[in-house]
């Protein structure tokens, strides 16, 4: 019975490591991703779905990512001085615009 229950314990504790480790290596590439800057613009609008016009206003190219709620991204963009993009989140998908972030 000793045996069992010290295996059982062996186990448990493997599978905690491996959830652990499992959690930091998803949570990593969060960490990466970093606020676009201010000088790329988002227009946003609320209807049915969630429209978001972007703008770079910096004198650089820019890529960037819509960030809504529920964990749900845009795909990156790249955006030259003064170019333009649009993308549109369908309520099911997301219900808030977050911000933008670099890709």
């Amino acid at each position: 019975m000793k045996r069992l229950a010290a295996a059982a314990g062996a186990a448990l504790g493997g599978l905690a490591l491996v959830a652990a480790t499992q959690a930091a290596a998803q949570a990593a590439p969060a960490a990466a991703e970093a606020a676009a800057p201010s000088c790329v613009k988002a227009d946003v609008t609320y209807l049915v779905s969630i429209f978001v016009d972007l703008t770079n206003d910096c004198s650089t190219t820019q890529k960037v990512k819509v960030d809504y709620d529920r964990d749900y991204f845009s795909p990156c963009f790249t955006l030259e001085p003064g170019g333009t993009a649009s993308h549109s989140a369908s309520v099911v998908y997301a219900s808030r615009y977050e911000g933008l972030v670099t890709c």
